[in-house]
């Protein structure tokens, strides 16, 4: 498994898009404070789309939407799995 120090710059560029994506509603120190899912969290759809979006042009991977990394695990788990495929 990634260790969680490997993962803090993936985890910090992860929250500044998950925040653009919920236009400011949830602030990057509100989701890296977080372990909650990005539902839990409140964002909202439309917002998992923007985010999948922003995720498939930074990272040029597919993103699954019914892929639970994306809206039932909390942001550590995201940033392992982008933190995965960049490796």
């Amino acid at each position: 498994m990634t260790a969680y120090a490997d993962l803090a710059p993936v985890r910090g560029r992860l929250a500044e898009l998950v925040s653009a994506a919920t236009d400011g509603q949830l602030t990057v120190a509100e989701l890296l404070a977080s372990e909650e899912s990005l539902t839990a969290l409140g964002v909202s759809s439309l917002a998992l789309l923007r985010l999948a979006d922003s995720l498939e042009e930074e990272f040029e991977l597919l993103i699954d939407l019914g892929d639970p990394a994306l809206h039932a695990e909390g942001l550590t788990a995201l940033a392992a799995r982008l933190h995965e495929h960049a490796g």
